[in-house]
């Protein structure tokens, strides 16, 4: 599965700067704010200048040809698939002065691998230009501009009880660069940007389309540990922004952020989108490479014998898997369309129960009101029957009184 060229690419979001709470909070200067990431920049300088390069490059031979015309093969002094016994590596292009020439495909094959790689060599020993990279035991596929970093990866799984589909795309960094990464899938409604070194990294999450969420932006940092570690910020989707210090994946304490942070925030965004943008460029040029492979190989008169024909002309026939794969996409995305308007139902009628518990309380409070203004009025006319009660005592004890003057007592 490929991005289409009419992606769209998520805009860079804005910030409300500042963060408030119902509490007095205290104010993180610009000094205080960038500790954690001046700490982890030192380490990262310490780290860069003393990590060995521990890649090998290799110039292998193909087992399908019988001309001298070696491949480039990148392997690590840890991992060098080249020493297993089945491993073995196929040319389809063509040849000069003993190295791979032209437009072509690697296909790798091994004890537990199964990669191939569409490139362009140039006839000689010089490192050639990487299009498209497909790993099938990991289900991945990875597009672009290889050599330079840039790329597109998407990952298809296709197992029936856990079908996904997934995208990974930006700059891949190294140990000299960090990487730069947006990370999406079709099925969720988050997308997540990630600058990483390769001691601690900036996240941040997009929920501006999950409309179940009330956060629309999430940004943390995080250490080695992949846990928060420093100062981060949440943006909700109505009212103020939320900011806080968490350590080692707890959270600390609620601060208010310098608007130099959010700064901060809004530029690494932009790195990452423009590398995201580089990358899907990149794609493009690339399935161009393929589309002109694919118009050289997928000829009837074009066949293989060092691997099965058909696994070799698979590349001819990607319209029918992709036709069958957008199908069953479109089957889980109706399922998950359901399951949101199951929610919604469930938001809705929650908050019927809400508004009528609010109108019950009401009106028993409207009740209550009116209880207790009637118990107040009988309260009154009860003070005031004994107050005339006691009135009309008082009369006829006056009464008595001068009854009993007049009879001379």
């Amino acid at each position: 599965m490929i991005l289409k060229n009419g992606f769209t690419l998520i805009v860079l979001f804005v910030l409300v700067t500042g963060c408030t709470s119902s509490v007095k909070v205290p104010t993180i200067n610009d000094s205080e704010v960038f500790r954690y990431e001046n700490r982890y920049l030192s380490e990262y300088e310490a780290i860069k200048n003393s990590y060995p390069d521990t890649s090998v490059v290799k110039w292998i031979q193909p087992a399908n040809k019988c001309v001298p015309c070696k491949v480039y093969v990148e392997v690590s002094q840890n991992n060098d698939r080249t020493l297993d016994e089945n491993y073995k590596v196929f040319w389809d292009g063509g040849c000069k002065d003993g190295y791979a020439n032209g437009i072509g495909r690697e296909f790798e094959r091994g004890t537990v691998l199964n990669r191939e790689a569409l490139a362009i060599y140039q006839g000689k020993k010089q490192v050639p230009q990487y299009y498209i990279q497909t790993n099938h035991l990991d289900n991945k596929i990875i597009e672009g501009d290889i050599n330079n970093g840039f790329f597109v990866e998407t990952t298809i799984n296709d197992d029936n009880f856990n079908f996904n589909v997934e995208y990974s795309y930006g700059f891949s960094g190294s140990f000299e660069k960090p990487a730069l990464v947006i990370q999406s899938s079709p099925f969720s409604d988050v997308v997540m940007y990630r600058k990483s070194y390769p001691n601690f990294h900036y996240q941040l999450y997009d929920f501006s389309y999950d409309e179940f969420q009330k956060t629309k932006y999430a940004f943390y940092m995080l250490d080695q540990n992949a846990q928060r570690n420093g100062f981060g910020f949440e943006t909700p989707k109505g009212g103020f922004v939320n900011c806080g210090e968490f350590l080692n994946g707890s959270f600390s304490r609620l601060v208010k952020l310098p608007e130099s942070y959010f700064t901060k925030a809004n530029i690494i965004v932009l790195e990452i989108t423009q590398a995201g943008q580089k990358a899907i460029d990149a794609q493009n040029y690339a399935l161009k490479v393929k589309k002109q492979y694919v118009n050289e190989i997928c000829k009837d008169s074009v066949r293989v014998t060092f691997i099965d024909d058909t696994e070799y002309k698979a590349i001819c026939n990607e319209c029918e898997y992709y036709a069958i794969l957008k199908g069953k996409m479109d089957k889980k995305l109706a399922q998950i369309n359901l399951q949101k308007q199951s929610k919604r139902d469930q938001l809705i009628q929650q908050e019927l129960i809400n508004n009528q518990i609010r109108q019950t309380n009401a009106a028993q409070r409207q009740a209550d009101a009116s209880q207790r203004s009637a118990f107040a009025a009988e309260q009154a006319n009860s003070i005031q029957s004994w107050q005339n009660l006691n009135h009309n005592f008082q009369m006829q004890q006056l009464n008595n009184n001068l009854m009993f003057m007049r009879m001379g007592n």
